[in-house]
């Protein structure tokens, strides 16, 4: 399947769950409750996350590029130990648009400082955390975390990579008051990989970490203000330049198609900490391009269903 069609696919499910009768009909739930649900990392309702990311680039020479990101994030929650445990699987789908020569079908360093761009399908992250079923108060998951190389030339690691994943959070149970922890949600999510095999064309080996971390004020019972960045590090570099820690704020809201609900949310982002620009560095964690980022713009839509297993 080329990379049009598996974006095609990621497309037509968003497409299939907002319509499908199925899943207008018996996955009912109150926009207050998806609400509460769908901020919850590990919650036991499903949610088809499609999610843009729009980054401002900025080369050695101080001048800057944009990428955009394009991602396809289904969480689909299987419940475990009669209900009293979810397994919570999320798939990554990345489809990627780089400054570079759009004729190349390998995008190079020297490539990437041409006026045009490349596309293509970035490799596929498969995340699933084992954590206790509940939505609010302390809540935690532990479980596997796997990249796996499935994307073109230029957008690839090379690498199939494993490791461990957790997550940790206190979720408020109130809103609207701005001194109560209660009003408060705050987490992070952090997974770790290495590789285990793969070819060497790219890269000779990879250890990276992604950590997710949010830090959001509930306004009322389906609105949140706040940030969830993705903190990357990629400890084959030295030092500071292991790291790129972006700061947020955004606003996260619910609006309904039919009897369904579905979360949405936009926040802009500034990297506080990031590698210097290196055209030598071709690949990172986040999109593989020589760049340092400098601002990011996100914006996400996620139908909410119930569990089709319970």
């Amino acid at each position: 399947m080329n990379n049009k069609n598996l974006l095609a696919v990621a497309l037509s499910s968003v497409v299939l769950a907002c319509s499908s009768p199925a899943l207008a009909e018996d996955g009912k739930i109150s926009v207050a409750e998806a609400a509460k649900k769908s901020a919850n990392p590990v919650s036991d309702v499903w949610m088809l996350i499609t999610q843009n990311d729009l980054t401002l680039l900025e080369k050695e020479d101080g001048d800057h590029e944009v990428q955009n990101r394009f991602s396809f994030q289904p969480v689909m929650p299987v419940p475990i130990m009669d209900g009293e445990w979810n397994l919570v699987n999320r798939l990554v789908l990345n489809h990627y648009t780089n400054p570079g020569d759009a004729d190349s079908s390998v995008m190079t360093p020297d490539a990437l400082f041409f006026d045009d761009h490349t596309t293509g399908m970035g490799d596929t992250v498969f995340l699933s955390l084992a954590a206790p079923n509940r939505d609010d108060g302390w809540i935690w998951g532990v479980g596997p975390t796997v990249i796996m190389p499935t994307g073109s030339d230029g957008f690839t690691q090379d690498k199939w990579q494993v490791g461990p994943a957790a997550m940790v959070a206190r979720l408020g149970a109130e809103q609207g008051d701005i001194t109560s922890i209660e009003s408060w949600n705050v987490g992070f999510l952090a997974q770790q990989w290495w590789d285990v095999g793969g070819g060497d064309r790219v890269v000779e080996s990879t250890n990276q970490a992604d950590i997710q971390y949010f830090l959001n004020y509930k306004l009322n019972a389906t609105s949140l203000i706040g940030m969830t960045p993705n903190i990357q590090i990629d400890w084959e570099r030295e030092g500071s330049d292991r790291f790129k820690v972006p700061v947020g704020l955004g606003y996260i809201g619910m609006f309904k198609i039919g009897p369904m609900p579905v979360r949405w949310g936009a926040e802009l982002q500034y990297y506080a900490i990031k590698p210097d620009a290196d055209p030598d560095h071709r690949f990172g964690t986040a999109g593989y391009t020589p760049y340092t980022p400098d601002w990011n713009f996100k914006v996400f839509v996620a139908p909410v269903t119930l569990n089709p297993f319970k």
